[in-house]
């Protein structure tokens, strides 16, 4: 007997996230950080401290904008004033709904949600991608692990 597969609305974001996350360290230089995002093409990612708390997020936007005017060897540390602050941040528990993440999507024009837990460790990630295939997957992508 196999349990039955949750609908959509019932999923929740531990089912559909990203969990293998590619992410920015404070110790980086603006190099490496835009290394990272082109070589595994990805348009953003989470900035984390050494125990992988999300401290903010980068994206090639604000990459590009940071290599005009500081260059490209300061650490993400020396800039980190020029990202959005950690309270800024929309973020996702593992233990929130899909439906949950898609409203947040209509809502904004993020392309990525973090997911979190209650003290800002990062466990996750939920694209634009992942809401997608659940869409037109439907609840057989979370069966076989999304």
């Amino acid at each position: 007997m196999t349990a039955e597969i949750p609908r959509p609305p019932e999923i929740k974001v531990e089912h559909i996230m990203t969990k293998e996350v590619f992410s920015i360290t404070l110790g980086m230089t603006i190099r490496e950080a835009i290394k990272l995002m082109t070589s595994h093409r990805i348009s953003g990612a989470p900035v984390v401290d050494n125990a992988r708390n999300v401290v903010s997020v980068m994206t090639e936007g604000d990459a590009l904008k940071i290599a005009a005017s500081a260059g490209l060897d300061k650490t993400v540390m020396k800039i980190i004033e020029r990202l959005p602050k950690t309270e800024n941040l929309v973020t996702a528990k593992a233990s929130d709904s899909f439906a949950d993440v898609y409203k947040l999507f209509l809502q904004h024009s993020f392309h990525r949600i973090l997911v979190v837990d209650s003290s800002g460790k990062l466990h996750g990630i939920v694209s634009r991608a992942n809401i997608l295939m659940l869409l037109v997957e439907g609840p057989k992508v979370v069966a076989a692990g999304a």
